[in-house]
């Protein structure tokens, strides 16, 4: 399974309002994700991965009723 942070999938750092909005659709459809440790000059700590599939039905509006109604569509 591809599995993506949302830095990996969005291009830029999502913030963590954003993240926990993802966290909480994952937790909803029951999508499993998984960490990844990272280091570098702008982070340290874990990071969520999601699986790709995921990812693109939560960005094009599939998973993410009930939300501040922000929407960041890939590309």
């Amino acid at each position: 399974m591809n599995m993506k942070s949302l830095y990996d999938y969005l291009g830029h750092a999502a913030g963590p309002e954003l993240g926990q909005e993802v966290a909480t659709a994952a937790r909803k459809a029951g999508v499993k994700g998984e960490i990844r440790e990272v280091s570098n000059s702008k982070y340290r700590g874990p990071v969520m991965l999601w699986p790709t599939a995921f990812l693109d039905l939560y960005f094009r509006g599939g998973l993410n009723e009930g939300t501040s109604g922000k929407q960041l569509l890939k590309g």
